[in-house]
């Protein structure tokens, strides 16, 4: 997994290339102490994603909860129609939040 991070004066987008799963996710992991210290509301590109599992739907439910405790919002963008269909099969279309 790669993982792109870019900071405006309002938002920081989180680009992630590739799946987001067990084997992968420890530097998406270490790095949301250093998006939540940017205190800005956050962007999630999925674009270049191909999988989700439990661990990774973990860690954006990890953030979201972090964010939202400081009055920010989490926002996954771009993402592909597979990983749409697993959020919405794990239930969690209504908790997470897509543009």
């Amino acid at each position: 997994m790669n993982i792109t991070i870019q900071k405006s004066n309002d938002m920081v987008l989180v680009s992630i290339e590739g799946n987001i799963e067990s084997t992968t996710i420890r530097p998406f992991t270490d790095e949301i102490e250093n998006i939540l210290n940017y205190n800005k509301n956050v962007r999630i590109d999925l674009a270049a994603a191909h999988y989700i599992d439990s661990s990774g739907i973990r860690a954006l439910l990890t953030l979201m909860k972090k964010l939202k405790e400081n009055g920010k919002t989490l926002v996954i963008i771009n993402s592909s129609e597979n990983i749409k269909r697993i959020l919405q099969l794990s239930s969690l279309q209504e908790v997470l939040k897509f543009s």
